[in-house]
């Protein structure tokens, strides 16, 4: 299909990505002369039910996510249809998703993970704002773009992908075939019990998600391939392990992944945490005290109001000299003896009531 314009304005230029439900290329809008990632969503094949289902959840998405229009949210441009499948026209983001990195690289830093997890926990925080639940926040649907060989940092592109399941209600819904919509490694307790999704369902996939980025696996693991539904049961009891690599991430990480969906913290509270904690507000991993601002700047103050040092090319502040006040104190302390002793010889030595002792003046400058 390479080469193949989508509706008289696509060109396909190469497949990025490849699922059970359809692919992602990226484009070349001819129009406009542009780079587009075109989602194409196989249903030709599909009972009519499933391909009528799949038509309306990519209508959803494109709804959805047109309507989010947040900086931590990839793009909806367009939904058309060529040869009876539907193609979503998203915002073309080179990088890789948060899934492809932890398989390369193993666990991450725990700041590097709080820097994806505050740019998702915006993303959220706008969605539920919205009434919009995502119902699949993992690993593979966050993708990240850094610079070429520099690490995850202030600097990352982080945005949140695929919609496709997300709904305004809280629902959780099972389609014709039996497919459970969501990833179950990441699903809330609640949700594995059949009981709805919400905020904070969104809220615990997050938690879940962090979790594998700096454990290497979610809170139960990934469960074999052929045995969904162990894994089901095992994340409906709860009680979740605390991570053991998670450094500053760890409290935060255990109150999202907690049984109770009232103990989690919410999107907006969750990025305030993970912005302290990327800067560094919350000690060194394994240990005590600021490292990413200086002592005595508050835990919770924003980053960019933080002071950071001189900047490069600003003089620095002239320092007041220390020891001016101490002249100047001496100086005044021998003309008060000098009037004192002439006072002395040229008045009476009767002390005269009517005047009070001398307040004494602090000197704070010259």
């Amino acid at each position: 299909m390479l080469g193949t314009v989508v509706a008289g304005r696509y060109r396909l230029d190469e497949l990025i990505g490849r699922g059970g439900m359809g692919s992602v290329w990226r484009a070349t809008d001819t129009a406009l002369g542009r780079i587009v990632a075109l989602k194409q969503v196989h249903v030709a094949h599909l009972p009519d039910e499933d391909a009528d289902l799949a038509r309306e959840r990519t209508m959803r998405e494109a709804r959805i996510a047109a309507a989010l229009n947040h900086p931590n949210a990839i793009t909806v441009f367009d939904v058309v249809a060529d040869h009876g499948d539907p193609w979503l026209v998203l915002e073309y983001l080179r990088s890789r998703s948060l899934g492809m990195i932890i398989r390369d690289r193993g666990p991450l830093d725990p700041r590097e993970a709080a820097v994806i997890g505050a740019a998702v926990a915006a993303a959220l925080g706008a969605a539920h704002a919205a009434g919009i639940v995502h119902r699949d926040v993992k690993p593979e649907n966050i993708l990240v773009a850094t610079a070429e060989g520099q690490p995850i940092g202030a600097r990352s592109v982080v945005k949140l992908t695929d919609f496709g399941i997300s709904h305004a209600t809280t629902v959780q819904t099972i389609t014709a075939t039996g497919a459970l919509s969501g990833t179950p490694a990441y699903f809330a307790p609640e949700t594995a019990r059949g009981e709805g999704t919400g905020p904070a369902t969104d809220m615990y996939s997050l938690g879940a998600t962090l979790y594998a980025a700096v454990e290497g696996a979610p809170p139960f693991g990934r469960g074999p391939a052929d045995n969904v539904l162990a894994l089901i049961v095992r994340i409906s009891h709860g009680g979740a392990t605390a991570p053991a690599g998670a450094g500053p991430l760890t409290e935060l990480l255990t109150r999202l992944i907690a049984d109770d969906p009232a103990e989690r913290p919410s999107a907006l509270e969750v990025g305030a945490e993970l912005d302290d904690i990327a800067d560094g507000a919350v000690g060194p991993i394994g240990g005590t005290g600021f490292t990413g601002a200086p002592a005595g700047t508050p835990a919770g103050a924003p980053a960019g109001n933080r002071p950071t040092g001189t900047l490069v090319g600003m003089p620095a502040p002239r320092q007041r000299s220390r020891r001016w006040p101490g002249l100047v104190g001496l100086a005044l302390f021998v003309v008060i003896v000098i009037v004192s002793a002439v006072l002395t010889f040229t008045s009476s030595p009767q002390p005269n009531p009517g005047l009070a002792p001398a307040t004494p003046t602090t000197v704070t400058g010259p």
